[in-house]
């Protein structure tokens, strides 16, 4: 399977997981939680002892807000997990990279109409069902490290949601939080994670 097939059918199964949540969202529920998808590789032991590290910026990451206050939350994470922040000589390097990208969701709604009883909806009282046709926002992040020493990947771990919403620094802190729920994962797998909306 080539890596765009691969990457077609993680969005894919991301939006039928998201169906569920973003129905309630523009309809007006109260979703019970933020969830997203969660994909992880690494080769991580568990008896790694040099754990400080330096976030790497790329040139457009660089002297950029926006991606200074994600590296914010990124060290919180990391530092919570046994991770040393440093100046000079990291035994790590991590990388941080996000995206936003606009999709189409489409839903089952039923149909309301005035029987004889009051307002009902269908397609119990006969009324039947309707297509609703929105635009939603996946926002993915991923976070990567490395060793220094000879530039070998170790971790990287992916973590994507849906929202109705476009601004992704709204969804950012659900992004790393669930990034990191399991840390560090098993090797190769998708899990979902489902997070209380903070207050």
């Amino acid at each position: 399977m080539n890596n765009n097939c691969f990457k077609e059918k993680i969005v894919k199964r991301s939006l039928i997981l998201g169906v569920i949540a973003i129905t309630a969202l523009l309809s007006g529920c109260a979703a019970p939680g933020v969830t997203s998808n969660v994909t992880v590789f690494h080769t991580l032991t568990g008896a790694e002892t040099n754990k400080t590290y330096m976030v790497e910026a790329t040139p457009e990451q660089s002297n950029n807000l926006e991606f200074s206050s994600y590296v914010t939350q990124l060290n919180q994470e990391l530092q919570h997990r046994g991770f040393t922040m440093v100046n000079k000589d990291p035994a790590l390097k991590v990388s941080l990279n996000y995206g936003t990208t606009a999709t189409v969701a489409s839903s089952l709604q039923p149909t309301p109409f005035y029987g004889p009883y009051g307002f009902r909806h269908g397609p119990y009282y006969g009324s039947g069902w309707t297509t609703s046709v929105d635009t939603v926002f996946l926002h993915e992040a991923q976070v990567s490290i490395s060793r220094v020493a000879d530039g070998k990947a170790i971790y990287t771990v992916r973590s994507r949601l849906l929202s109705a919403n476009p601004e992704l620094s709204l969804s950012m802190e659900y992004l790393l939080d669930s990034a990191f729920q399991n840390f560090p994962g098993k090797n190769g797998t998708t899990e979902t994670v489902t997070l209380p909306i903070h207050q």
